[in-house]
Parts: structure tokens; sequence; C-alpha cells
């Protein structure tokens, strides 16, 4: 208990001890984002840390069930977490590593308490303050909040809240308290004191199709589902500019691209679209010949060159044949393609200690971990140059 209250009042009693804020922005239409998700911190996943989900979940599936199973206990769990998972140290390393952009992941519920749900309402948003306070005065990065979950479940999956959960969508109850998450998002970066230093992306892979064999892809995403999300990105973007229109929007748009939703916008709003590219699932790849996969979408996720296009998640684990020796290669491949054709690209994620063996050689840690790629000496993007041309 005392280790548990030094660390929660370190984590607090952080942005006392730091300078005065940085002045420079990020601006999406010609910066690069050297990037990397901060996953598994202000938002729970199963197959991140499983050691620690093993030892809290009671077998739940996700975050909603693992609060569940612990009750009361839930709160000070979690506080645990955000003290100890992301420190000043995560950040210092990342930055030498040439990291300039963190895209931080959050529940609903870190900016709005929301009637039956059984995510944690804590202290997320002083942490996150702590560490982004740290990483843009001292590194000058750029930090992405991203609202990962909304009210009722935006996909089906336990990162859109709970698994099994589609309810966001056509739920007016659900509508009104997403609006209050981001009117707490604007809130928050607005008093940052530095506000020119984020992007805020008000949600993440919204799928209203239940039938999980089209994640990833187009049919993901109805027509209805369509028009109710872009509904809800326009009223973002309203409250956005309202606040202060200097602040850009990042929209993930499902597994639909920017050339899709480009048309419904202004060629002037503040806007850059967040397009995931992945390779473990639905498409036959393999770790020898990916890179020529991960080109093809790099220029592909351009779109109509309208707006800006980052590439918000990607990793390097393949459907089959997957080798340690080309981690490296593909790695690079990537990190050069994205920077190259896009605005760049934050990995999935920092620290992934995922112990599922993968098709092929090793587990999910070894191909997830941008942190052991960085022990490991790979961070080269010039060497992804001769599998791009």
């Amino acid at each position: 208990m005392l280790v548990s209250n030094a660390l929660f009042f370190l984590g607090l009693a952080l942005p006392s001890a730091l300078g005065a804020p940085s002045t420079s922005s990020f601006n999406w239409k010609t910066s690069k984002g050297n990037g990397v998700n901060l996953g598994g911190w202000l938002i729970q996943e199963a197959v991140i840390d499983p050691t620690w989900w093993s030892q809290h979940s009671g077998g739940a599936l996700d975050e909603w069930g693992l609060c569940a199973h612990l009750g009361t206990q839930c709160g000070p769990v979690l506080e645990q977490r955000y003290a100890t998972y992301i420190t000043p140290s995560t950040i210092d390393k990342l930055a030498a590593a040439g990291v300039n952009v963190v895209r931080i992941p959050t529940t609903y519920a870190a900016w709005v308490k929301v009637p039956g749900t059984q995510l944690y309402t804590g202290n997320q948003k002083q942490f996150l303050k702590n560490i982004a306070t740290y990483a843009i005065n001292k590194y000058n990065m750029h930090i992405i909040v991203d609202v990962h979950s909304l009210p009722g479940g935006v996909n089906g999956m336990g990162f859109g809240e709970a698994e099994g959960h589609f309810g966001w969508f056509n739920n007016q109850t659900a509508l009104t308290y997403s609006y209050k998450a981001i009117d707490a998002v604007i809130a928050f970066v607005q008093s940052s004191g530095f506000p020119q230093s984020f992007t805020i992306e008000p949600i993440n892979e919204p799928v209203d199709n239940p039938n999980m064999m089209y994640f990833g892809t187009p049919a993901a995403l109805s027509d209805a589902g369509a028009a109710w999300t872009l509904q809800y990105i326009k009223g973002v973007i309203q409250r956005v500019v309202a606040t202060n229109p200097n602040i850009p929007v990042m929209f993930q748009g499902s597994f639909r691209g920017e050339a899709y939703w480009s048309p419904q916008f202004p060629a002037n709003t503040n806007l850059v679209f967040d397009v995931h590219n992945y390779y473990f699932a639905g498409r036959p790849t393999d770790s020898d010949t990916v890179s020529a996969n991960i080109c093809s979408d790099a220029k592909a996720s351009a779109g109509d060159g309208k707006f800006p296009v980052w590439i918000g998640e990607w990793s390097i684990q393949t459907a089959s044949n997957n080798k340690l020796a080309n981690r490296r290669k593909n790695l690079n491949t990537g990190l050069y393609a994205f920077n190259k054709y896009t605005q760049g690209s934050a990995y999935w994620t920092a620290r992934f200690y995922g112990n599922v063996p993968v098709e092929g050689e090793g587990v999910q840690g070894d191909y997830w971990n941008y942190e052991s790629f960085i022990d490991l000496g790979y961070i080269n993007a010039s060497e992804g140059a001769p599998y791009c041309a």
C-alpha cells in the first residue's frame, strides 16, 4: 500500500517540476510523425500484458468485465496501473529512438461518468496530463488524445467498450454522453497551456457489422453506421472550432479510407485522417513478402490528397510464416513507406508483452513491442527504402 501511494502521488506531482510549456506546433499538412501508441495504459486489453491481466481479471475478456470482477478494487488496481505502466522514463526511451508523436488511447470513462457503465472513472486525466506535459516540455512531442471507446460500444470489441457491445449506433443517449466526453477533452486540451501540441481523436474503428469476418474491411461499417458516424464527427468538429479552431481533429473512419469521407468536409477543415493497416489477419500475408503489402498500403492510404493522412496503428505480425529475422526489414519498411506516402505512423504499441504463439516463430510480443525493437537496435527507417521503391 505504501508503494502504491508513493507511486500515485509521484504521478500527480510531476507537472510542478517542469518548466515553461513549449510553443512549437505540429502541422499535419507539412510535418512528419514518427509515432507510437501508448496502448495498455489508460485503456486495458487482455492481450497486451497477460501476466497483469491474469492477476486481476478473474478470466474476464475485457476491461468492462475486469472492473465487474474487481468491484470496489477496480479503482485502486487501475490507479496503480496508470502510475506505473507508462512513466517519464518510457517517454525518454521513445524520444531517444526518434519518436515525436504519441497517440494515447483512453476510455470514454476517463472523461465522463455514464450511468450503468462498468468502466472506471478516476485520475486518468491527471496521469495523462503528467505524461503529456513531460513529453511536450522536454521533447516537444505532439500528443494525440484518442477516445478509444464510446458509450454503448462502438465496435463490438473489448476496446470499444465491451465484447459484443454495438449500442453506440443510432442511440441518442450514447451520442449525448459522447459529446460530453469530447467537451471534456476539448476543455483539457484548451486549458493545458499548449493546445497547439495536441490533436483530438474522438472515435476509433467504428464498426456496426456483428460478423467479425468483415472487421478490417469497408464492409465492417454499414452505410447507416457511416451516416451516424459522420453526424458525430461533424458535431465534434463544430465543438472544437467553437473553442479553438487551431486544434486538429483526427478522424479514424473505420476501414473506409480518406477518399470515402473527404467529400463530406470543406477543404479548409482542420482535419486529419487516421488509417489502420494490419497484416496478421484478413488477408494472406507472409513475413517474407509483407514489405510489398506495406508499400502498397502506404500508397493507397494517402487517399485523394484533400486531407492529410496518418497511419495511427500498424504492426508487423503476419498471417503466416512469421520469422524473427524478418522483423527489422518489415519494421523499417513500414516506418519508411508510411513516412514517404503519408504524414507518418504510430506503431501499436510501445509496450506489448503478449505471449500467444504466432504462426511461425515466436509469440505476439516479439512482433508488437516497440520498446524491444529499440533495445534490439532495429529502428532505422532508411533501411526500408530498398523494399519500397
